[in-house]
C-alpha cells in the first residue's frame, strides 16, 4: 500500500487486502452519493448490503492489478475514492478508465477529488497508461469539475441511465491524454 500524506485526509492507494478492510466505507460513500442525487449506479433506497456487494465485486480485479483502488482517509475514515481501471487489451495497453470518483459530502468543496484524480493520473502515468476515459452526469458538478482538470468531451448519450430518483439521464463521456 502507498500513501501520499495531503492537507486534509491522506490519498493512498489501496492492495487487496487494504481493499476488503475498506469496503464498508466505500459502501457508506455510494449511500451518502445517492441521497444527494449523485448518479453512481444506484437508485434512491440502495442498502449498505448492496453498495457493499458492488465494491466485493472488484476485489478479483484489485487482486489481479486491473484496478487499483484510491481511497481520501480522515481520520481512519473512508471519505473519498476513485478507481483506476486498466484495459486488458492487447490492442490498449495504453489505456486505462477512470471510476467511481466520489466524496463524502460533509468533506467536498476541499479539494479531495482533485487529489483523488491526481493519484490516479499519476499512477496511469507512471504506468505508461497515457489515454484516460471516463463518463458522468451530463451537465451535473462532476462534469464540470473534469473539464476543470483538462478533461474533453467525446460526447452525450441522451437517456443514459437513471439518476438515484428513476429519472433517465444523459452522460457524457470523456478523455484525458496525459501526455
Amino acid at each position: 500500500m502507498t500513501a501520499v500524506r495531503r492537507a486534509q485526509a491522506e490519498v493512498r492507494a489501496l492492495d487487496v487486502e487494504a481493499y476488503r478492510a475498506a469496503i464498508p466505507g466505500l459502501a457508506t460513500l455510494i449511500i451518502d452519493a445517492v441521497a444527494t442525487g449523485a448518479g453512481v449506479n444506484f437508485l434512491e433506497g440502495v442498502t449498505h448490503d448492496e453498495a457493499g456487494a458492488w465494491w466485493h465485486a472488484r476485489e478479483g480485479d484489485v487482486a489481479s492489478g486491473r484496478t487499483t483502488p484510491f481511497v481520501a482517509v480522515d481520520d481512519g475514515r473512508v471519505v473519498g475514492s476513485t478507481l483506476l481501471i486498466r484495459s486488458v487489451n492487447q490492442n490498449s495497453p495504453h489505456r486505462a478508465e477512470i471510476g467511481k470518483v466520489i466524496v463524502l459530502g460533509s468533506h467536498r468543496r476541499r479539494g479531495l477529488a482533485s487529489e483523488l484524480m491526481r493519484a490516479a493520473e499519476d499512477r496511469a502515468r507512471a504506468e505508461g497508461r497515457w489515454l484516460l476515459i471516463l463518463d458522468t452526469v451530463t451537465g451535473s458538478a462532476a462534469d464540470a469539475f473534469y473539464r476543470s482538470l483538462g478533461w474533453q468531451e467525446t460526447g452525450v448519450v441522451p437517456n443514459y441511465a437513471l439518476n438515484p430518483d428513476g429519472q433517465p439521464w444523459a452522460a457524457t463521456f470523456f478523455w484525458k491524454d496525459l501526455r
